[in-house]
Formats: structure tokens, C-alpha cells, sequence
């Protein structure tokens, strides 16, 4: 059972959903919040070449963005504590000093579960937008993490993807003894080319499943388009809250977290993404 959930606290819109989500589910569950913002000094203090003479003004310019990112950062972290007040939700915040990659890697190893904005903004004084800290924390995490879009909204099921591999199974294992959406049934799907190999990798999970007291509903697609194709149309067309899958994969259903079906779906999906390794 979900004992402690940390959510990345940067000061955007999907952190905000990413928070809220954190917030929903640590109600139901009786987790704690961890809430991390971080104050990225390697960015900031990154060297660059300067004009001959204006080494004090860049100097100056460093000290004035980390002070601005402290501000910012309290002020992340204080929100994080009154949200979770005004939703009666045990919180935990955490400061942390260094590039934001490592330090929420090392910070998620207290907590079962990492939730994170689909879009992240940790580089906020040097850079509008992170390109890689998803896909950089998603290769190194040892929990799973939730990738979140930036208005998560209810559902009415929970959508399961396998390839019969064992990152499904990990995913599989993972999402129902955290005791996520357990009201929710599970649609276990799978779109392999042999449709017998399918079935029984449905059926597997399936099985796991059910043992946990999960209401499963096995369901075997013709792969007749791209797998991430599939998968977001599995989620529209079954109006689920959550998309359960492995970060690696054995076959097309999956591919390494930096193929190109992991990411279109986890750029795509309108609904937070569950990922293990």
C-alpha cells in the first residue's frame, strides 16, 4: 500500500496538476507529501564566456538569479504546505541544492512513488523549459514514476498496457500493490502480432490481478497501427484515469524509454502515465 508520494515542485501549470494528483491520491491513501524544489546552482553559476572586463557582471548577474531562485523556491515549497493543510495531507518539503536531475533521483529513494509534471521547468533561471529531466529521471529512477499532464482529470477505469515482458509485469506489479484507483477496473491490453501470444499475455496479468481483488477486463488488439496510436486510442475509448505500462519493453508494445513509443504516448496521453523499468 502507497505509504509516501513526492511530487516535483517547479512553479508550472503541469506542477500544479502534478501536485494536485499528488494531493488526490495521498488523501485515499493516507500517504504523506513530499514536496522538492531545488535550487539549480550548476545551472546558475554554468560557465559561459564573457567580454573581456565584465566578469563582475556576470558575477552579479549569477548572485541575482540565485537569490531570485531561492525566492522562488520558498515560495514553491509553502504553497505545496498549504495546499496539503487545506487538504488534510501529512507533507514533507524539501530543499535541495545541485543539478535537479540528480537530486530529485536521490530524493525519490525515501518514497514509493515520484510523480512529475509532463513538462518541467527545474531550470527555471537559465532555461524556459527542460528538454531532458523526464526522460533522464524515468532511466534512472528505482520507483515508479507518474508522469503527469497538465489537467488530470477523473476516469472511469484504469487502462493496462503488455507485451507478455517483464516490464509489464514490473508496471503490473507495481501500480496494484500501490493500492492506486482500487475502486477502478483494470483494462489489461496487449497488441501483438500473434494474437495467441496475446491472449495469454492478458491473461497472466490479468490473473495477478484478480489475486489483489481487481475487477480486469483482458482485451487483445490488432496491431494494425502504431502502438502508441493504439495505446492513446485504448485510453480515449475506455475514458480511463490512468495509462499503466513499462518503460522497457521486449517488443513493439514497449521500447526503451528513449524509443519513440514511450515517448509519443507519454507526450500524448491526456491522462498521468504510470512507468517502471
Amino acid at each position: 500500500m502507497l505509504k509516501s508520494i513526492l511530487v516535483g515542485l517547479d512553479g508550472s501549470e503541469y506542477s500544479e496538476g502534478a501536485l494536485g494528483l499528488a494531493l488526490q491520491w495521498a488523501k485515499v491513501s493516507g500517504a504523506v507529501i513530499g514536496g522538492i524544489a531545488v535550487v539549480d546552482i550548476p545551472g546558475i553559476f554554468q560557465a559561459e564566456a564573457v567580454p573581456l572586463g565584465a566578469e563582475q557582471a556576470k558575477e552579479a548577474l549569477d548572485q541575482s538569479r540565485l537569490a531570485d531562485a531561492r525566492r522562488h523556491v520558498d515560495h514553491f515549497l509553502s504553497d505545496c504546505a498549504a495546499r496539503a493543510a487545506g487538504a488534510g495531507v501529512a507533507c514533507k518539503l524539501i530543499e535541495s541544492v545541485g543539478e535537479p536531475e540528480d537530486q530529485i533521483l536521490l530524493e525519490s529513494q525515501r518514497f514509493d512513488l515520484l510523480l512529475l509534471g509532463r513538462q518541467t521547468r527545474f531550470h527555471f533561471e537559465t532555461e524556459p523549459r527542460d528538454s531532458s529531466l523526464v526522460p533522464t529521471v524515468l532511466k534512472g529512477s528505482v520507483r515508479p514514476v507518474v508522469v503527469v499532464p497538465e489537467k488530470p482529470g477523473h476516469g472511469e477505469c484504469v487502462v493496462l498496457a503488455t507485451d507478455g515482458g517483464p516490464g509489464s509485469a514490473r508496471a503490473a506489479w507495481a501500480f496494484v500493490h500501490s493500492g492506486l484507483l482500487a475502486q477502478l477496473p483494470i483494462h489489461v491490453v496487449s497488441a501483438l502480432k500473434d494474437p495467441t501470444d496475446s491472449a495469454r499475455a492478458v491473461d497472466r496479468l490479468g490473473e495477478l490481478l484478480r489475486w489483489h481483488g481487481r475487477t480486469v477486463v483482458e482485451h487483445t488488439i490488432e496491431p494494425e497501427s502504431a502502438v502508441s496510436s493504439l495505446l492513446l486510442r485504448e485510453v480515449t475509448r475506455r475514458k480511463a484515469a490512468l495509462l499503466v505500462m513499462g518503460a522497457h519493453g521486449r517488443s513493439a508494445i514497449t521500447e526503451l524509454i528513449f524509443g519513440s513509443t514511450t515517448r509519443e504516448v507519454v507526450n500524448g496521453c491526456p491522462v498521468p502515465v504510470f512507468l517502471t523499468h
